[in-house]
């Protein structure tokens, strides 16, 4: 039985260039304010968080993309499986890591612009990834007894 996720590799596509036409926006932002003299250290911090951010965001399209070659192939239920699905639970955990770089930003907003919603607003936008990444390790939970199982099984075959 051959599985088709042509689908789901077209919106893999689509979400990378939507990564990368935010890396294009940041870089440009970056640009306005360095030419502008306009730059400071929590403006800095947000930069460099939102661009490990983005390449964090690449690296886990890279890894779905390889399960879903495995998917594919008919392989979902293999260690190989296992370890794309913990690589991209880590590098999840490590988008979260990395977006706390903004919440300085916010902070900078929201102290200046007498706005103390914005700040529940960036907390939101920073824990995302922390659900994600729950939600990715029950699915590594469920994938390890799915592996056992299926190896019980076909010892008593």
């Amino acid at each position: 039985m051959k599985i088709k996720t042509t689908f789901l590799k077209i919106a893999l596509g689509g979400m990378t260039l939507f990564i990368l036409f935010l890396g294009l926006l940041v870089t440009m932002g970056a640009l306005s304010s360095y030419f502008n003299h306009d730059l400071f250290l929590e403006q800095i911090i947000a930069y460099i968080a939102l661009y490990i951010a983005a390449f964090l965001a690449l690296a886990v399209i890279v890894f779905i993309y390889r399960m879903l070659r495995l998917i594919d192939k008919n392989k979902p239920f293999t260690t190989e499986a296992l370890q794309i699905v913990s690589g991209v639970k880590k590098l999840i955990i490590g988008l979260f890591v990395a977006l706390l770089g903004i919440l300085p930003m916010f902070y900078y907003i929201a102290d200046n612009g007498d706005a103390p919603g914005v700040m529940i607003i960036g907390l939101g936008i920073v824990s995302l990834p922390l659900a994600i990444a729950i939600f990715v390790a029950t699915i590594e939970k469920l994938l390890m007894r799915v592996i056992q199982i299926k190896q019980e099984n076909d010892l008593t075959v």
